[in-house]
C-alpha cells in the first residue's frame, strides 16, 4: 500500500510540476501581451495626438482659405476704372486747363 501511495504522490508531484510549468509559461505570455497593450496604447495616443494636430492645421487652412475668397469676391466687386463722378470732374478740370492755357 505504500508503494501505490507513494506512485500517487509521485503522480500528484508531476501534475503539479506540469501546471507550474504552463502557469509560468502563461505568465510569461501574459507579461508579452501587456507589453504589447502598452506599445499599441502608446502608439494610438501618438496617432491621437497627430490627428488632432492635422485637424487644427486643417481648420487653419479652412479659414485662410474662406479668408482668401472673401479677398477674391471683395476685389471682384470694386468697380474697375473711374466712377462717372470721377470722369465728370475729370473733363471739368480738362475744360478748364484749356481755358487758362487759351488766355
Amino acid at each position: 500500500m505504500t508503494e501505490r501511495i507513494q506512485n500517487s504522490i509521485d503522480s500528484i508531484k508531476a501534475k503539479i510540476a506540469t501546471l507550474m510549468q504552463g502557469l509560468i509559461e502563461l505568465k510569461t505570455q501574459n507579461a508579452a501581451m501587456s507589453s504589447e497593450i502598452q506599445s499599441l496604447k502608446d502608439e494610438l495616443h501618438e496617432k491621437a495626438q497627430n490627428a488632432l494636430q492635422m485637424q487644427t492645421t486643417i481648420e487653419n487652412l479652412n479659414h485662410e482659405l474662406d479668408l482668401a475668397k472673401k479677398q477674391v469676391i471683395d476685389l471682384s466687386q470694386k468697380p474697375v476704372g473711374r466712377s462717372e463722378e470721377e470722369i465728370d470732374e475729370l473733363v471739368k478740370e480738362i475744360d478748364y486747363c484749356i481755358e487758362q492755357l487759351k488766355k
